[in-house]
């Protein structure tokens, strides 16, 4: 997909759209993948990884709504993209229509988090 089409694309697309079409124009990476995916078991994955980022406490825009809008948008596949936005530093999910047509949901999630610390003294397990 064209830089400029899907930065046309993310215009209404809410809060996290709006963040993700400004990491796209000022030279973000990006890709849409064009095999459609499954909406229902996207909005079961994504129902997970939010409730996951919640908890761990990473900053993220979105999310939560793009969740809901996967799961209301009534459309059994889905187009999946990103963008990469360096400062900030966020990887935006975008989800388009299957003809790539429109932006069903977008969501940003802070890559400035720290991976739990592991080693001598440390564990990655919950005690």
């Amino acid at each position: 997909m064209d830089r400029s089409a899907l930065a046309d694309l993310l215009s209404d697309a809410g809060e996290a759209g709006a963040a993700c079409r400004r990491a796209l124009v000022s030279g973000g990476d990006y890709e849409v993948w064009p095999a459609p995916v499954s909406t229902r078991s996207l909005v079961r994955v994504y129902r997970r990884r939010e409730r996951l980022s919640r908890r761990r406490g990473i900053s993220s825009v979105g999310f939560a709504d793009a969740v809901v809008r996967l799961d209301t948008c009534d459309l059994e596949v889905v187009l999946i993209g990103y963008v990469e936005s360096v400062s900030p530093a966020y990887h935006f999910q975008i989800f388009l229509s299957a003809d790539a047509s429109r932006v069903i949901a977008c969501l940003g999630i802070s890559q400035e988090h720290k991976a739990p610390s592991v080693g001598p003294g440390s564990s990655p397990v919950s005690s």
